[in-house]
């Protein structure tokens, strides 16, 4: 039987196909730098979108006092139980605010708003904390200014809310404060007038103060002595589903201003649900409250000092 010839390759036809197996190498070492060098550039430029989460320590600026508006709106309306510290002035009408108390799960996702200190809304500073547990200083005395009507809020906070209402009103939302500032004193009034009407119902003094504390907050407690909260166009819960509402949980941040009493948050701010109350905190300080759904309390135990 006859044996098969194997072909042998020439020496020349070995350096072709060595040459043509060497560019084949080069051609994909040059494309591996280029996927490499094209992953580096989009890890960059992801990181550079993101934004910095700002906070710094201090306390609220105060400086003098101007005269008190006789605004007597609420921080709270309840009907049937009713969580301590309500803020609601006898010179209203109670609105039916159910509360919820359970608490949301505290998201760990950062802002993803550019957050710097040339913003005119940037606050240098942490929010002063005024709550049930925690009473306004006694030396506390704002510079406010006129917002219009009979209504007052602190000058940083005023123009603030200049600016958001405007931007709203650009967007088609019509927004509208019922209730800012309040004096120290015109607190008392109202808490006091709230009192004596349990003392006339025949209730002791011990029990008048406890009853009264759940519709006017107890002087030292209200943010509206503050002069930096405001409620907006309703003290309704269903607030909540109008555009206004929407509006601001899409924007209020962007102008230093947060939701105070948020609906899932009752057990730890100890006010029940009111989607018409804002606090102006400054918006470096907002932006991280709204974006990961804290109360302020929340927000000074994990970034306070």
């Amino acid at each position: 039987m006859e044996k098969k010839k194997v072909r042998r390759y020439t020496r020349r036809e070995v350096r072709r196909n060595r040459m043509i197996a060497f560019c084949c190498l080069v051609v994909l070492a040059i494309l591996l730098i280029a996927l490499i060098v094209w992953g580096i550039k989009n890890l960059v430029s992801g990181d550079d979108g993101k934004s910095s989460s700002e906070s710094s320590l201090g306390t609220v600026s105060t400086s003098q006092s101007s005269s008190p508006d006789n605004a007597s709106n609420s921080d709270s309306s309840l009907s049937g139980a009713v969580v301590s510290g309500g803020d609601s002035s006898a010179d209203e009408s109670a609105s039916g605010a159910s509360s919820s108390s359970s608490s949301s799960k505290v998201s760990s996702s950062t802002s993803t708003s550019s957050i710097n200190s040339s913003d005119p809304y940037y606050e240098s500073s942490m929010p002063l904390l005024v709550n049930p547990d925690h009473l306004m200083p006694d030396d506390y005395s704002p510079t406010v200014v006129s917002v219009g009507g009979n209504y007052k809020m602190e000058s940083k906070a005023a123009a603030a809310w200049q600016d958001m209402q405007a931007a709203a009103s650009r967007d088609g939302v019509s927004l509208w404060i019922i209730s800012a500032y309040r004096t120290l004193e015109r607190q008392t009034e109202l808490y006091q007038e709230k009192v004596e009407e349990y003392k006339n119902l025949g209730y002791n003094e011990g029990d008048a103060k406890i009853e009264a504390g759940k519709w006017v907050a107890v002087p030292g407690t209200s943010e509206h002595c503050l002069g930096y909260a405001a409620d907006l166009c309703s003290l309704e819960e269903n607030f909540e589903n109008s555009d206004q509402f929407a509006w601001l949980q899409k924007h209020c941040a962007e102008y230093g201003f947060i939701l105070r009493y948020p609906k899932d948050k009752v057990d730890i701010t100890k006010i029940s649900y009111e989607p018409w109350h804002y606090r102006y905190v400054g918006s470096n300080h907002a932006q991280i409250i709204m974006s990961q759904g804290l109360c302020l309390e929340e927000y000074l135990e994990q970034y306070g000092s």
